[in-house]
C-alpha cells in the first residue's frame, strides 16, 4: 500500500506541474515612461559648418529605440549625424520606443543660416534632380523606350545574377496599361518631392527625399514613387515599405528603384520589384 500511495502522490504532482505549465501567461507591458524621462540631444556643429548645417542627434535613454524625423529624412540610430544643404528653419521630432510603448517628446526647432551645397554635390544628386537649383521629372517606362518595360523582378537570394525583365508581357496581370503620371525630385530650395499618381485616383503628394550615397538608397517622406502591381488584387499592399528604395541604376536618363515584395497577395515568396523610370524630357525626345 505504501508504494501505491507514493505512486498516486507522484501522479498528482506531475498533473499539477503540467497543468500549471500549460496555463496562459499574463504578459504585460512595462509602465510607460514620462516624456521627462527621455533624454536626448540635438546639437548643431558650427565647427563643421558656419551656418549650422551639420546636426548631431543623440538618444541618451537606455533600453529604448530611437525614432527621429528631421524633416528631410528619418533615422532609427541611437546617434546620427545629418546635414542640411539649404538654409532655413527645420523641425526635428524625436520619439523613443520603450517597453511601455512609444513616448513622443517635444520637437526641437533649429535654424540653418547658410547654404552648403557640398552636401548635394554627388553625381547621384545631380542625376536624380538636375543638381542644386534645378528639378527633374521622371515617368515609368511603360512603352519600353529604354528598358524592356516598366518593371523587373529580381530574386533577392541571387541578386547579382537572376533578373527577370518582365517587358511588355507584364500587362495586364502584374500592371495595368495606362498613364501612371509623373514624379519630380527638386533641389530648387531643398530636397522636395512631388508626384501625380494618375493610376491611383489622380492623387497628388508632396514631401521630401534623401539619398544615402554609401548605401545607394532613396528615402521618400510624404509620398511614394509611381507604382502598380497586380491591380485586380490591389497588389501594392504586398509591399510593406514604400518609404525606402534600393537604387539599382541611376544616370542622366534612367532610374531603377527596387522595393521588397514581402507579403504578396498571392502568397508568393520574397522578391525585389524594380520599377524602371526614364527622365520625362528623354521620353519626350524618343516619342518625337
Amino acid at each position: 500500500m505504501k508504494a501505491k500511495k507514493i505512486n498516486i502522490a507522484l501522479i498528482v504532482t506531475c498533473i499539477t506541474i503540467l497543468t500549471s505549465s500549460c496555463q496562459k501567461k499574463d504578459y504585460q507591458l512595462d509602465e510607460p515612461l514620462d516624456k521627462s524621462q527621455i533624454q536626448f540631444e540635438v546639437v548643431q556643429d558650427f565647427n563643421a559648418d558656419a551656418g549650422g548645417n551639420t546636426v548631431i542627434l543623440k538618444n541618451n535613454t537606455a533600453s529604448t529605440v530611437s525614432i527621429w524625423d528631421y524633416q528631410t529624412g528619418k533615422s532609427t540610430r541611437q546617434q546620427d549625424t545629418i546635414h542640411y544643404a539649404f538654409k532655413g528653419d527645420y523641425t526635428i521630432k524625436f520619439s523613443a520606443m520603450t517597453g511601455g510603448g512609444i513616448v513622443e517628446v517635444d520637437s526641437v526647432k533649429i535654424t540653418v543660416t547658410e547654404n552648403n551645397l557640398n552636401y548635394v554635390s554627388d553625381p547621384m544628386w545631380t542625376y536624380i534632380s538636375g543638381g542644386a537649383g534645378h528639378e527633374k521629372t521622371w515617368v515609368l517606362d511603360t512603352d519600353g523606350l529604354f528598358f524592356e518595360g516598366p518593371m523587373t523582378f529580381v530574386d533577392p537570394n541571387n541578386f547579382s545574377t537572376i533578373w527577370w525583365d518582365a517587358g511588355q508581357g507584364i500587362y495586364p496581370d502584374n500592371m495595368a496599361r495606362g498613364d501612371y503620371g509623373e514624379m519630380t525630385f527638386s533641389l530648387l530650395t531643398s530636397p522636395d518631392f512631388r508626384n501625380i499618381k494618375r493610376m491611383e485616383n489622380n492623387v497628388q503628394e508632396k514631401g521630401t527625399y534623401m539619398l544615402n550615397i554609401a548605401d545607394k538608397t532613396l528615402t521618400i517622406n510624404g509620398g511614394t514613387i509611381l507604382r502598380g502591381y497586380k491591380p485586380a488584387k490591389n497588389g501594392i499592399t504586398g509591399v510593406s515599405n514604400w518609404t525606402t528604395y534600393e537604387i539599382l541604376a541611376l544616370d542622366e536618363n534612367t532610374l531603377r528603384l527596387g522595393v521588397y515584395r514581402d507579403k504578396d497577395v498571392d502568397g508568393e515568396g520574397l522578391a525585389l520589384l524594380v520599377y524602371n523610370f526614364i527622365a520625362k524630357d528623354f521620353a519626350e525626345s524618343q516619342n518625337k
